[in-house]
Formats: structure tokens, sequence, C-alpha cells
């Protein structure tokens, strides 16, 4: 198991190297752009995961105040979909609100094409001020790649204070090394197909 207490970026971007997730360029790249911080170590242990966003490898549920959540699911979805290097596009975002007259109400349901195919995930947040994070979890895993090992997986930080969920792209291989060597556990997938597997990622 990882020395946590001992893990700062340049020893996460030494194990993102080793597991094949990033290039050598990419990792001198963050490490030289963090400067002497690259050497601090990261606590408490959940910053860890959070250092595996500037990496390029993840994505942040951002669990504070967004203002309209509506407007911003378009964003962390085309952020996720651009981890997958052009395998995975979204695009036709639609958000039918439950309320149509009260802007600030989150509940709805949320379209958006996968490689030309409609998802749908309904919205149960109440207020539009923040993400439905077990909505955008789903959301987010629906982008895994086709006919490519890695797939999105949500970093368990349990137990210990909520904050920020941090999506993964990763190999089961590379999820295994990331525990080993990093401390980074994963929960289950929330998602499942929905659509014939032989429609999955369109032409």
């Amino acid at each position: 198991m990882a020395e946590h207490q001992s893990i700062n970026y340049v020893r996460v971007a030494e194990v993102l190297t080793e597991l094949g997730m990033i290039t050598q360029e990419k990792a001198q790249s963050v490490v030289e752009d963090f400067g002497d911080l690259a050497h601090k170590v990261l606590k408490p242990h959940r910053h860890i995961a959070y250092a595996l966003e500037d990496f390029g490898v993840a994505v942040s549920i951002h669990a504070d105040d967004v203002d309209f959540a509506d407007e911003e699911y378009p964003s962390l979805l085309r952020e996720a979909a651009a981890l997958t290097g052009g395998k995975v596009t979204v695009d036709n975002f639609r958000f039918d609100r439950d309320d149509p007259d009260d802007e600030d109400s989150g509940r709805g349901v949320l379209y958006f094409d996968r490689n030309g195919k409609e998802l749908s995930f309904v919205i149960e947040q109440e207020s539009n001020d923040y993400f439905d994070v077990g909505a955008s979890q789903q959301a987010i895993e629906a982008l895994s790649p086709d006919d490519d090992p890695r797939s999105f997986r949500c970093v368990d930080n349990s137990p210990g204070p909520s904050g920020d969920d941090v999506m993964v792209l990763a190999t089961a291989e590379q999820r295994a090394g990331l525990l080993q060597h990093l401390g980074i556990r994963f929960c289950e997938p929330l998602w499942e197909h929905n659509y014939p597997a032989e429609d999955a990622g369109g032409s």
C-alpha cells in the first residue's frame, strides 16, 4: 500500500508515467509548471486524486456552487469527453426542466448525443446551483470509449469529508496500480449501457 504522507506531484508523475497513463513529456511539463510546489506533500489524502486532473487523466465534479448547473453540464461532459482523445464526442445538449418557469430548480432531464446517439439522465438535484453528483457520475461513465480498455470510474474518498468527485479514465490494471502506489480506491460504476451494442459509439 502507498505511503500517503510521502506522495507529491513528482511521485504522482512517476506513477502515471510508469502505468502508461501519460507521457514522460506530459509528466515533466506538469511538474515544471508547479515548480517548488511539486515537491510539497499532498494532504489530506483526497488531494492526491485531485492532482490527477492536472495531469489530464481525470475530471472533477465540483461539489461547490456552480451558479447554473443546467448550463454547466455541457462544459463538464465536454471536458470528460476530451480525455478520450476524440474517441467520444458529445453535443446537442438539452435540459428539460420539470418546472420551466423556475430557473432555480435543478430537477429535470439532461439530454445529449454521445457519438451521435442520444442519452438521457434524470437530474434530481433540487437546487440549480449544484450538480446532481450521481447523475453526473453516470453521464461521465457513459463517455467511456468503446473498443478501449479504459473506462471512467469515480474515486472513492470515503471515509472522509465530502469534496469534489474525481472521475478517472483508466484501465482496470491502471486502477490497480493507482491503488497500489498512490492509495487511490475506486467506486463501483453506476451506469449501465442503455443502447444496443451494435449502435454504441456511432459510425
